[in-house]
């Protein structure tokens, strides 16, 4: 219920945020890598920074283009969620 709610107050783009730090924790014992190596400190670092980075370009953007930006948000919300570990350390770490 608690998750819900939360996720109820985020918008498409930090969830995109919460989804890929998620991936990323999943497949970190796959990769023999740490989060030292994604620029983060941990899981909650990775999404925090990701968080902050889209509020800093969120504020840069007109209405039209948040929505965009937020449009894209849920399609690669939905392709983290189906990527392999090997593709998504490719966009992560190569």
């Amino acid at each position: 219920m608690v998750l819900m709610l939360l996720l109820s107050c985020s918008d498409a783009c930090e969830q995109a945020c919460a989804a890929t730090s998620r991936a990323a924790s999943a497949c970190m014992a796959d990769w023999s890598a740490d989060w030292d190596e994604l620029g983060a400190a941990s899981r909650q670092d990775f999404r925090e920074t990701c968080v902050e980075d889209w509020g800093g370009l969120r504020a840069e953007l007109e209405t039209r283009e948040i929505q965009q930006a937020l449009d894209r948000c849920e399609d690669a919300t939905a392709e983290v969620r189906q990527l392999s570990c090997d593709s998504l350390r490719a966009l992560l770490l190569d």
